[in-house]
């Protein structure tokens, strides 16, 4: 019998030392790669939040803008110039409806736009809506016409208790339903008097008379989650009263709005003078025909490792640095109140 003869082949592996070498290699690579994405989910969270800080300033300068648009609309109304017939108060714009004389609904005519610098002065009745105001943050006050027309598809639908706005068109002296008292100005009052257009037969249409107030509230949701909050605070019908409502928020991460006031002094519908009007007289406030404007917005997080120690330039205000780890940023806008300017404009 033959004997086979079985060949071995012989296998080496790794040397200890060699294992412990691409062990360490492996983590060199592995904490390379963990460092690149940590690094990438910082910027994402950071690009997200800036992102928001963007999407909340440029909102908040937009609505400001539209309702600064808006200011002095009155329908077919034209007040008469303040040189002419200067109103003799600034309003209250925390007042209810039931206490306004004649003399506040034409000063109402006349101002359709006034503001607080900071908050000062606000009247007390104000103390119950215009609440935990944040301190470096300026309270604005808008007033103008529904530009919708209630009852209508576009708008909501009458309400006997709330006020509306309406222009008598009917000139006819003669017809029955001309209302002398309507001739010179709009009536204004919850629906029970009647006035119509210019065929005397049809009634005028009814605005909703909208008076807002803007500012920053120091807290979002409780009073100790820091987080600043643009607010509004409306004119509205409550129970069988019509009066400003409680304030409600808008967007979170408005540290401060701010306004320079362009006032028109020899009534050509072009500003002659910006400030922030501390000390304006009800006449001042009757001539402002245009307004910048500055939104300072922040991030709703901290940033970690981040020092605020920056100044922002708001106006004729300086606010910063807070030395905290906010990131913030500025917006600002020029609006001119068309209503108001262009009913001076001359030819």
């Amino acid at each position: 019998m033959q004997q086979s003869n079985k060949s071995f082949v012989h296998q080496d592996g790794f040397s200890l030392i060699e294992l412990m070498i691409s062990i360490a290699l492996g983590l060199l690579v592995m904490s390379g790669v963990l460092a690149v994405y940590i690094d990438l989910s910082r910027s994402n969270t950071e690009l997200a939040k800036m992102n928001r800080q963007i999407e909340n300033g440029r909102f908040t300068i937009q609505l400001l803008q539209q309702e600064l648009w808006h200011a002095g609309f009155w329908d077919g109304y034209t007040p008469p110039a303040p040189s002419m017939t200067p109103p003799t108060a600034i309003p209250n714009p925390c007042s209810a409806f039931a206490s306004w004389s004649v003399n506040d609904i034409n000063n109402i005519y006349a101002i359709p736009l006034q503001g607080y610098v900071a908050g000062a002065a606000l009247p007390a009745e104000c103390s119950d809506i215009v609440t935990s105001r944040q301190t470096d943050s300026d309270v604005l006050v808008v007033r103008y016409a529904a530009t919708c027309v209630a009852g209508t598809a576009s708008c909501e639908d009458v309400n006997a208790g709330k006020l509306y706005l309406q222009t008598q068109g009917c000139t006819d002296t003669l017809h029955g339903n001309y209302l002398a008292s309507a001739a010179d100005k709009p009536m204004l009052g919850t629906p029970g008097i009647t006035v119509y257009k210019k065929d005397c037969t049809t009634a005028a249409d009814k605005r909703k008379l909208i008076t807002s107030i803007f500012y920053v509230r120091n807290y979002s949701v409780t009073v100790d989650d820091g987080i600043p909050t643009l607010m509004r605070a409306d004119l509205d019908l409550n129970g069988n009263n019509v009066f400003m409502q409680t304030a409600q928020p808008i967007l979170e991460g408005i540290q401060s709005i701010k306004f320079d006031y362009g006032r028109d002094t020899d009534e050509t519908g072009s500003a002659d003078v910006y400030d922030d009007c501390t000390g304006c007289t009800a006449l001042d406030w009757a001539n402002v025909v245009s307004v910048n404007m500055y939104v300072l917005a922040r991030n709703l997080e901290t940033t970690s490792g981040y020092n605020e120690d920056k100044t922002y330039v708001l106006g004729s205000t300086t606010l910063g640095p807070f030395h905290d780890s906010f990131k913030r940023h500025v917006y600002g806008s020029y609006v001119r109140l068309i209503n108001v300017s262009g009913r001076r404009e001359r030819p």
